[in-house]
């Protein structure tokens, strides 16, 4: 598997692309057991080979890197590309790596000695996305030029060129068998082809924003689709019909990914949520809330027992997927019923304030929706019936000005029942959560950017907050008054600032 976030084939290790190199984490203790350094700019892919014991990376840095998954040391840079490395992944048989790069090739290597065997020329665009057939013997690559290209991982032949989608291709995938493909493209449609003869099988319509990523279900029956539409859909494999529309998240979905199983999806999105799905009736088992940036990716373990899921906060938070129970309890303080007690249960709460017709809300039952029921929610927190092994709960939605306002009026009421004490101790955990320690100017996110980026930040106390935006010789190129703002985290996308592609700064 590959990915910005990778486990290995026995699930011991989990490697993660940063900034900076590698990490390397054993999943059992949860603790870091290597960096990986060496590359000079981001990592955006890591792989590790059927054996476990290669870690192979793929960065902006121009560079492929070989590493001892093991030692953290590294066997061999891999030299040749001419741009940005976005996508490596090793043969089914771990005797090659392949990768896919900006400067519109794909290279394969040979995973011992490092040499090239072939460089795979023909695409007119940005190479996003590899993928290797379960036999090996296919290699397919997926383009902004809008085709999807298998090529012969031996020779390096090209076998044919898949032509129909009209905008970038993004994800490619094989079937567990590798008869069929399927692609994911920014024209919004999935599509299914046949892995030998290179033909279109089906176009699978219903999204309307781009497609980010595809995937199989482990017995090639479903696939799995993420959209910046929002949405997640699950597509009938043989007939390309529609299963089910997955709503909930609030933003582009960045990731989908079937457990070992094949019972569950996992979407992660750029709302800082993953969310957890039924793969059969695609109803929402959980939200999983704790990132407090775009969620990048997510992968189960080995045994499907954990999940992980890597941002743009810089974190990778590991989650322990537990199997609901046929008939579930009722969690105390769980108003939107998830089966989870959460950042959503509070502000389903904080919404209803100051209502009296019946309501869940009304956690108290005393017929009116006040502060003392957001407290009591929130003195509920870790009531859950799948927990995290990470607990932070903040989401977006949420600001540092919302809790001190609910700190302000629970305080006024002055109660000193425990239960109501360790909600507002929690309401206080939350001020401080939501509270940066420094006002800091972040990178600006996604780099390149297309159709826009934002310029994300950290405000520490409330104030007046301009931006200026210089070129490469100092001169001022923009300046960006956004007003009086409140002290909080300013990094997800409908906080952050943001700049379309007509204002695009060069």
């Amino acid at each position: 598997m590959s990915g910005d976030i990778a486990y290995s084939p026995d699930g011991t290790r989990l490697a993660v692309a940063s900034s900076i190199g590698i990490w390397l984490y054993d999943t059992e203790t949860h603790q870091e057991v290597a960096l990986l350094t060496g590359h000079t700019d981001w990592v955006i892919s890591v792989s590790f080979s059927p054996d476990g014991n290669t870690v192979a990376s793929g960065s902006w840095d121009k560079t492929v890197r070989l590493w001892d998954a093991a030692t953290g040391e590294e066997h061999a840079t891999l030299m040749g590309h001419t741009d940005w490395v976005t996508s490596v992944v090793f043969s089914p048989d771990g005797g090659t790596v392949a990768s896919g790069s900006w400067d519109s090739t794909v290279r394969l290597w040979d995973a011992v000695t490092g040499e090239e065997k072939a460089t795979l020329r023909g695409h007119t665009g940005f190479v996003n996305s590899v993928s290797f057939s379960s036999d090996g013997s296919t290699l397919a690559s997926g383009s902004w030029d809008s085709t999807v290209r298998l090529w012969d991982a031996v020779t390096g032949e090209e076998k044919a060129t898949l032509r129909g989608h009209t905008g970038f291709v993004n994800s490619v995938s094989f079937s567990p068998g590798g008869n069929t493909l399927a692609s994911g493209s920014s024209d919004n449609t999935v599509r299914l082809w046949d892995a030998v003869t290179g033909e279109e099988k089906a176009t699978l319509r219903g999204h309307t924003e781009s497609v980010n990523s595809v995937s199989f279900s482990p017995d090639g029956s479903t696939v799995a689709s993420g959209s910046g539409d929002f949405t997640v859909r699950l597509w009938d494999a043989v007939t390309g019909e529609e299963k089910a529309t997955l709503t909930g998240h609030t933003e582009v979905v960045s990731s989908v990914s079937f457990s070992p199983d094949g019972s569950t999806v996992a979407s992660g999105s750029w709302d800082s949520t993953v969310r957890l799905w039924d793969a059969v009736t695609g109803e929402e088992k959980a939200t999983l809330a704790g990132h407090t940036g775009f969620v990048k990716s997510v992968s189960f373990s080995p045994d499907g027992s954990t999940l992980a899921s890597g941002s743009s906060d810089g974190t990778i938070l590991l989650w322990e997927v537990i199997p609901a129970p046929s008939e579930p309890e009722k969690i105390a303080g769980d108003i939107n019923r998830d089966g989870v007690v959460n950042i959503s249960d509070l502000l389903f709460v904080a919404k209803a304030l100051g209502r009296t017709e019946p309501n869940d809300a009304d956690v108290n039952g005393d017929g009116a929706i006040n502060i003392l029921d957001l407290v009591l929610v929130a003195s509920t927190f870790g009531n859950t019936a799948a927990a995290p092994l990470a607990r932070a709960q903040i989401v977006s939605t949420l600001t540092a000005a919302d809790v001190e306002r609910w700190l302000t009026q629970a305080e006024q009421v002055a109660l000193t029942d425990p239960a109501y004490l360790r909600g507002i101790a929690v309401l206080e955990q939350l001020l401080s959560m939501l509270t940066p320690k420094e006002t800091i100017l972040l990178p600006n996110y996604p780099n390149p950017f297309n159709p826009e980026t934002w310029i994300p930040y950290h405000l520490a106390n409330a104030s007046d907050v301009q931006i200026s935006i210089y070129d490469t010789n100092g001169a001022l190129v923009r300046q960006l008054d956004l007003g009086h703002q409140q002290a909080g985290y300013y990094t997800n996308r409908s906080r952050a600032r943001v700049l379309g592609w007509t204002q695009r700064v060069r």
